[in-house]
């Protein structure tokens, strides 16, 4: 006796779906991508009825489809944005790592075919202003760039509109994906490597809104070294000003009373540890070492490879337009880029 194996249902496919809500397979694409030119009610009816019906894409075709958009987008010259803060001097001279990390996100966009610009947003009432002229650009894809202080940012822009990524640890919300110095690990990297050249004490000097900026990263590692990495505990020096120039008298009683052979700074901190040091006799002035190592070597530490920042970051954001990722994740993901240690030149 013969048995016929039963059929199986055909595969859902988005003409299917198309078929069964009375719209276009277009419309069913951009629904599934969750693209804002499809309303709200017509994207939630797509996507439950494709989880009903089980529908997934044919890996083949989505690939087809990617290739030709990343074609379409370098055709079209999809333009992307980076929006920063109005950085007063002398911390505009000093923290490098924007400019940098710009260098390496307008290589990358101009290598992948995209037009990339920056605006200026220094509060809600201008961001209202800017959004206007990101609707009138086309802009697909903004780039969150550092700010002066920490800053919330989540009712600044309508972020459905766009795929959005941050190269710092400065933005409060919204919650996004986001591309960042390893700070933790780049902090150990300096402190194994002074380990290695013989010294034995090491200080964190670095203002407390500094200190909130890097989410406690670099006091982490170092608390963690001089506990249990066998140098002698040095308390770190938390100052109140961002730049240090109001906590000199204090400065200077810490280096007193704690004699570090080593201080590891930020960049805007460095004139005031630098003067702070000089108050000291030859014999007693400790190493400098930079922790965010963005400019000339005239000391030795941790160059944290802003243009690979801004290059992964570009790379990043460029799948989420092609994948027709927009607004904010269900869950942000945060990718650490490791920094490598440098001597003075």
């Amino acid at each position: 006796m013969l048995y016929s194996k039963p059929m199986q249902a055909p595969r859902p496919t988005l003409r299917t779906l198309a078929a069964r809500l009375g719209v276009s397979p277009m419309t069913v694409s951009l629904a599934l991508r969750r693209s804002p030119r499809v309303s709200a009610e017509t994207r939630e009816r797509v996507q439950r009825l494709a989880e009903q019906l089980g529908y997934r894409p044919d890996p083949f075709v989505n690939k087809l489809m990617q290739h030709l958009r990343i074609r379409r987008s370098t055709r079209l010259q999809a333009s992307l944005c980076g929006l920063m803060d109005e950085w007063p001097e002398p911390l505009a001279q000093r923290h490098r790592y924007t400019q940098r990390v710009l260098a390496g996100l307008r290589a990358r966009a101009a290598e992948l075919g995209y037009t990339f610009d920056i605006l200026t947003v220094r509060d809600r009432a201008q961001a209202r202003r800017v959004g206007k002229v990101l609707h009138n650009r086309g802009v697909e894809g903004l780039v969150l760039l550092p700010r002066v202080r920490r800053t919330d940012m989540g009712d600044w822009l309508d972020w459905s509109r766009f795929s959005v990524l941050s190269v710092t640890s400065s933005i409060l919300a919204p919650a996004v994906h986001s591309v960042v110095p390893h700070h933790f690990d780049n902090t150990l990297l300096a402190c194994q490597t002074l380990v290695e050249q013989g010294r034995r004490s090491i200080g964190l000097v670095i203002s407390r809104a500094w200190d909130q900026r890097v989410r406690h990263r670099w006091a982490g590692a170092i608390l963690w070294q001089n506990t249990f990495g066998g140098t002698r505990p040095v308390p770190p020096f938390m100052g109140e000003s961002p730049d240090l120039r109001e906590d000199a008298p204090a400065l200077q009683a810490w280096l007193r009373e704690h004699r570090p052979e080593v201080v590891v700074t930020d960049e805007v901190s460095l004139d005031s540890v630098q003067k702070a040091r000089r108050t000291l006799p030859a014999r007693e002035r400790p190493v400098l070492v930079r922790l965010a190592h963005d400019g000339p070597h005239e000391e030795a530490g941790i160059d944290q490879r802003s243009e690979a920042i801004g290059r992964t970051a570009l790379d990043i954001l460029a799948g989420m337009i092609v994948h027709g990722d927009r607004g904010l994740p269900a869950q942000p993901n945060m990718t650490c880029v490791p920094g490598v240690w440098v001597e003075p030149d």
